[in-house]
C-alpha cells in the first residue's frame, strides 16, 4: 500500500481507499456543498475545476464528471442528506469520520496553497458529516506547525 514512510500520504490515500459508493458520494457531497456555498456565476470556474480535480483525486471514472458537474452547478441537493449516510457507512471511515476532513485538506493543498473557499467547503463537509469541527482545527494547527518545521529545515 504505502511505498515509503511520508508523513502526508495516508491521508492523501484515504479518499482512494473508499469503495466506491463512498467516492461517488464524498464527490457529490463536495459538488453539492459547492454549489450551495458558491452559486454565483462568477464562482462557476472554480466549482467546476475543483469538482474535476476531485473526480481525479479519488480516481473515479470520467463517465461520473457529468453527474458531478450537475450537482456542482446546483442540481441534487436534496440528496445530501443520503451522500453524507453513504460515506459514513464506508468501512474506512467507520471508525474515524475525520480521516475525509484530512483528505480532503490534502486534496485542497495538493498546488501548495489553501484556497479559502476550499477551507469553507471543508468546514460545510465536516459539519454535514457531524464531525465535531475542532477536529478540523485540530487537524490545520498540526499541519501549520509541520509546514513551519519543514520551511525551518529547508532554510537551514
Amino acid at each position: 500500500m504505502a511505498k515509503q514512510a511520508d508523513a502526508k500520504e495516508p491521508c492523501e490515500l484515504v479518499g482512494k481507499q473508499l469503495g466506491e459508493p463512498g467516492r461517488f458520494a464524498y464527490a457529490a457531497l463536495c459538488g453539492i456543498s459547492l454549489a450551495c456555498l458558491f452559486p454565483e456565476k462568477e464562482q462557476s470556474s472554480f466549482r467546476m475545476e475543483f469538482i474535476e480535480d476531485l473526480v481525479k483525486w479519488l480516481e473515479l471514472s470520467d463517465a461520473v464528471l457529468p453527474a458531478m458537474t450537475a450537482f456542482a452547478s446546483g442540481l441534487g441537493s436534496e440528496g445530501t442528506e443520503t451522500f453524507a449516510q453513504i460515506l459514513l457507512k464506508d468501512p474506512v471511515l467507520e471508525n474515524n469520520p475525520v480521516v475525509i476532513t484530512q483528505d480532503l485538506v490534502s486534496f485542497s493543498l495538493k498546488d501548495g496553497y489553501y484556497d479559502a473557499r476550499a477551507r469553507v467547503l471543508i468546514y460545510h463537509v465536516t459539519w454535514l458529516l457531524r464531525i465535531p469541527v475542532e477536529e478540523l482545527e485540530v487537524l490545520e494547527e498540526s499541519l501549520l506547525e509541520s509546514l513551519k518545521e519543514q520551511k525551518e529545515e529547508e532554510s537551514e
